[in-house]
């Protein structure tokens, strides 16, 4: 084989040894989502730690168990993710590994051949001899050139075997931190997939301890409906006092409206930590299936004292108080508005001109040590409330 062709598999070996873009671009991938996941994982085992400290089963604890199954559920995905990407890699290194050991092989062979064949040459006659017994000045030249050929050929096949040699143990030392990253990730796949297990078996029982008080569930949903349908009449009244207020005053709302209109989908959420534990909208309720939830809002919980904050720019129109739902703070931002409720103190008052981020209050927590936010948004000219998740920034699940 020649000089030129075991340079350019070298430089193919050396280009083997990086990863390929896309794997790599991959793995940072990966690792930003586990991270984020992991983030989320101590977050709702914060929350979830909260709702322990009471022996009643609420629907509190059991949301906050269904949104850690589901956390640890990606945590274990992405990890199964991870020793995808580290399969492929081993693969491919063992491959590179078998080449480069038969090349190597094939490169000591020709070298002990040319020495075999210099060794055999120097018996019989020197170079000098060699070089002497030319018949023309230009066969001497021809001669002395390929007694130079020949040497510096033999230097260059030593050099390879050395380049060769350091470069496949480079690659096995790189193969074997491999496969122990891999079995590191089995090993945390494992733990997972045995938390992941035990959290199934308390969420099945919660749910069989819960569906067995429906009695009790259905109570606090009649009371629940009826704080809420006596909170939407008091928001209502409310807002189409200011819609009256702002049309009488000719008040021009409409940079304001168009402003909020644009960070659809990317409104900062009202509390630094939490989870959706209720969505928009009806859907059936978590343990008693014959049973709708229609929900105007989302409902987020969240740590114990967590802090209120406001999502965008506007006017405190109100601040209202429903027996079993706390406090509630109306803040309108052109022709729309949003509604913070369950707050157990309220740092602002009527006509407060807030900014976003702003603090407004404390969350209230319940009898069943459950810390959660209900949160709404009214859109213009009309009565129903639209989905906030929509409107607010997307977050990891």
């Amino acid at each position: 084989m020649s000089a030129n062709k075991y340079l350019l598999l070298i430089l193919f070996f050396g280009l083997s040894f990086g990863q390929p873009l896309l794997a790599q671009n991959q793995r940072v991938t990966l690792e930003e989502q586990k991270k984020e996941i992991l983030r989320k994982i101590q977050e709702t085992e914060r929350i979830l730690s909260q709702t322990s400290t009471q022996k009643v089963s609420s629907i509190g604890r059991l949301r906050a168990l269904n949104q850690q199954i589901q956390t640890r559920t990606s945590l274990i995905d992405a990890i199964k993710g991870e020793v995808s990407l580290l399969d492929e890699d081993i693969e491919e290194n063992q491959s590179i590994i078998d080449a480069m050991e038969n090349d190597l092989n094939a490169l000591k062979k020709e070298y002990a051949a040319m020495i075999y064949t210099t060794q055999k040459t120097n018996k019989g006659f020197s170079q000098l001899t060699f070089l002497f017994a030319s018949s023309t000045f230009n066969q001497l030249f021809m001669r002395m050139k390929y007694i130079k050929q020949y040497s510096e050929a033999r230097k260059k096949q030593g050099e390879q075997i050395i380049i060769v040699q350091n470069s496949l143990a480079n690659q096995i030392v790189e193969i074997e931190s491999q496969r122990s990253s891999k079995q590191s990730l089995l090993n945390e796949e494992l733990s997972e997939s045995q938390k992941l297990e035990n959290l199934v078996g308390e969420q099945k029982q919660l749910v069989a301890k819960l569906t067995q008080d429906e009695k009790r569930i259905k109570q606090e949903l009649d009371q629940q409906r009826k704080a809420e349908k006596e909170l939407s009449s008091k928001i209502e009244a409310i807002i189409e006092e200011e819609r009256k207020a702002a049309l009488l005053a000719s008040t021009d709302m409409t940079a304001l409206t168009a402003a909020f209109e644009k960070e659809k989908g990317k409104l900062p959420w009202p509390v630094d930590q939490g989870f959706v534990a209720s969505k928009f909208g009806e859907h059936k309720h978590p343990t008693i299936k014959t049973i709708t939830v229609n929900n105007l809002g989302v409902d987020i919980q969240t740590n114990e004292n967590a802090t209120i904050k406001v999502v965008f720019p506007g006017k405190v129109s109100q601040v209202i108080s429903v027996p079993g739902l706390g406090n509630s703070v109306i803040i309108q931002h052109g022709e729309y508005f949003t509604v913070y409720t369950k707050l157990k103190t309220v740092v602002v008052k009527r006509g407060d001109i807030v900014t976003q981020g702003q603090a407004i209050g404390q969350v209230l927590t319940d009898k069943d040590n459950i810390s959660q936010l209900k949160f709404r948004i009214h859109p213009p000219k009309t009565k129903d409330t639209v989905n906030p998740e929509i409107w607010l920034q997307k977050k990891s699940k």
